[in-house]
């Protein structure tokens, strides 16, 4: 082998040597370290991911606390408050008038729970109505829908009906025809 020879394989060597050796210092430690990038990119990548999640639950959470409030603003509005409660029953008495009924309160009792109890109030009324029957539906349907607005919460706890006859009619003398009711309701009218 010729001296030229012998420089390029030496040099060939010698340039494989800084070659590996390059790769050795230089690029395994660069792998390294991007492989320890790449992995904290996907554990930030999946804690931005988890973080969005949040933000979209805790923004439907937040418009269905608004949503939820309005609604029971709404509510309340249906409770009949303690100083409604006689312009409630004159309401009753106007429902009756306009649907063609005799109208009688009979019994009126106020129950207000104490703590311990819990649940709600109410206004309960022992009404006697006097009409055809006609009259009467048209009553309930009015009644159901009374005081508009707002609508109040209110439950018949007891319905009666008795048909009139000619010696119930001359003992009431309220000009009814034989055959007219006589209708005995418990409205239970829930306040606040």
């Amino acid at each position: 082998m010729n001296q030229s020879q012998k420089k390029l394989i030496g040099s060939l060597g010698i340039g494989l040597a800084i070659l590996i050796l390059f790769v050795w210092l230089a690029a395994l430690p660069l792998i390294g370290k991007i492989r320890q990038i790449s992995q904290e990119y996907l554990a930030n990548k999946e804690t931005l991911m988890k973080l969005d999640k949040q933000e979209l639950l805790f923004r439907n959470l937040g418009e269905s606390h608004l949503e939820k409030q309005y609604q029971l603003l709404n509510i309340g509005g249906a409770f009949l408050s303690q100083q409604e409660t006689v312009s409630f029953i004159s309401t009753l008495e106007d429902i009756a008038q306009g649907t063609g009924n005799i109208f009688e309160i009979k019994t009126a009792k106020s129950f207000i729970p104490s703590e311990e109890q819990g649940g709600e109030g109410f206004l309960s009324l022992q009404v006697s109505l006097w009409g055809d029957f006609r009259s009467l539906l048209l009553f309930l349907a009015n009644l159901e829908d009374s005081p508009y607005p707002p609508y109040r919460l209110l439950e018949i706890d007891s319905f009666s009906i008795n048909r009139l006859s000619k010696e119930s009619r001359e003992r009431i003398s309220l000009g009814l025809a034989e055959g007219d009711l006589e209708t005995i309701l418990g409205i239970k009218i829930y306040t606040k």
